[in-house]
């Protein structure tokens, strides 16, 4: 379980926290974090930061359960899950210190805009503190040689602009934010009136670039009135900074909110945070329950190496796992014989990587040519290797190990007499569910 301790007195301490660096702002990303305890260090500076105003002080403890699962899905790959969950931690609570997370998330994935975009709302945030600031411009400005900066300037003024089918925001004047090389489509309306601008733009690159909304023409030879524009919205700023609102594989029902999901692909359907069990104790402790991630049974094929060079067989068959630590083998085999084989494998560690010893019972059936009948020989195998666990369905393994044929000596194959002990690494890939 993570534990999220929260500083005693931290609630009256803002003045403190105002005056003072906070030590955890130079900490590694929350991803790269092992241990436990400074996780749940870093997670609590994060989501009991008294500087960040929450109308319900339970958003607090979910931030943090969202955080925490967040991480977990990061450490294992998961980077849209990991990022709808930061997403949703920001939307119950708008630290500027996740929108960290949620910037180098996106720069994992590739999404360079994106990535850019939040870093600079982190520097627009009037609670983001000094510490990184340095950090965060001297990314942005490595960000920006690869991406062109957008100013998109609306007539009439208070006009709603999208670009690349992304939700329509209200502006004064201009919409800023910064696109990956490339052609946009920019739209705009007013009330009836529509326009539309297609955008060419390269690497590092500031293209300022204006879209006017024009009344659309009736048909036949009379125009029809244009209609009146419609007034600027209040409170629409006159420049909006746009943050994850290109294209579609974000939504959100505000554009001009903290709320943002993720969607699968570019079409699909949203990608629900997911929220992990947690608790609450009086001191304000957050306790996360950790799942239990079992090793699931699946299918694997092997390669079997002959340990002087004469070959190699090929074995598939089903890895049966009844416990982390254990698992079962049952499996097919064919070099120029065909063959059988059941054994066991003892895991040490079950973590990415899996250190094994293994035993077992191999088999191979084929017509003895000292007498020309059927036979079986019977072996035992023990070896020792280890697991590479690639992602929850796949993992590599080796292993070095002898076997021992106890009925061979008098039997002929090929017309070579089998060797009792053999030398036989293996190399595999096993699929689980």
């Amino acid at each position: 379980m993570v534990r999220l301790r929260v500083i005693a007195g931290l609630m009256l301490a803002t003045a403190v926290a105002h005056a003072q660096p906070d030590p955890h702002d130079d900490a590694p990303p929350l991803a790269q974090i092992r241990d436990e305890k400074q996780l749940a260090q870093a997670l609590a500076t994060i989501t009991q930061d008294p500087t960040v105003k929450v109308t319900d002080d339970k958003a607090r403890a979910l931030a943090a359960a969202l955080m925490t699962e967040g991480v977990r899905q990061l450490q294992s790959q998961s980077y849209d899950q990991a990022l709808a969950n930061f997403l949703e931690a920001y939307n119950k609570l708008p630290s500027p210190k996740i929108l960290l997370n949620v910037a180098s998330t996106l720069r994992d994935m590739g999404r360079l805009a994106e990535a850019a975009n939040t870093y600079q709302r982190y520097l627009a945030d009037p609670m983001t503190g000094p510490e990184r600031v340095a950090e965060v411009k001297a990314i942005m400005v490595q960000l920006d040689a690869e991406l062109t900066i957008l100013t998109a300037r609306v007539t009439p003024r208070g006009s709603d602009i999208s670009i690349d089918g992304g939700p329509f925001i209200t502006v004064g004047s201009a919409l800023v934010t910064r696109v990956r090389p490339g052609i946009h489509l920019v739209r705009v309306k007013n009330g009836l009136a529509t326009g539309e601008l297609t955008v060419n733009g390269f690497e590092g690159e500031s293209k300022d670039i204006a879209v006017t909304a024009v009344a659309t023409v009736s048909q036949g030879n009379d125009a029809a009135p244009p209609p009146a524009p419609v007034p600027a919205a209040a409170a629409a700023p006159e420049k909006v900074d746009g943050w994850m609102v290109v294209g579609t594989q974000f939504a959100t029902s505000d554009p001009t909110s903290n709320q943002r999901t993720v969607r699968t692909g570019y079409a699909g359907p949203e990608l629900a945070a997911i929220v992990p069990e947690y608790s609450v104790n009086d001191e304000g402790e957050v306790t996360v329950e950790t799942p239990r991630r079992k090793i699931a049974s699946g299918v694997v094929g092997t390669m079997r190496i002959d340990g002087k060079g004469r070959g190699i067989a090929g074995m598939i068959g089903f890895a049966l796992s009844p416990s982390d630590m254990l698992e079962i083998e049952l499996a097919g085999m064919k070099s120029n014989v065909w063959g059988a084989y059941a054994g066991v494998r003892l895991r040490f560690l079950t973590g990415w990587v899996r250190p094994y010893a293994a035993g077992g019972l191999p088999m191979f059936f084929f017509e003895n040519e000292t007498d020309m009948q059927n036979a079986i020989a019977f072996g035992v195998r023990g070896a020792g290797g280890i697991e590479l666990r690639i992602n929850g369905h796949v993992s590599l393994q080796g292993d070095l190990g002898f076997e021992h044929f106890f009925n061979v000596e008098d039997k002929l194959v090929d017309g070579k007499r089998p060797d009792a002990t053999v030398f036989v690494p293996t190399l595999g890939v096993i699929g689980r569910l």
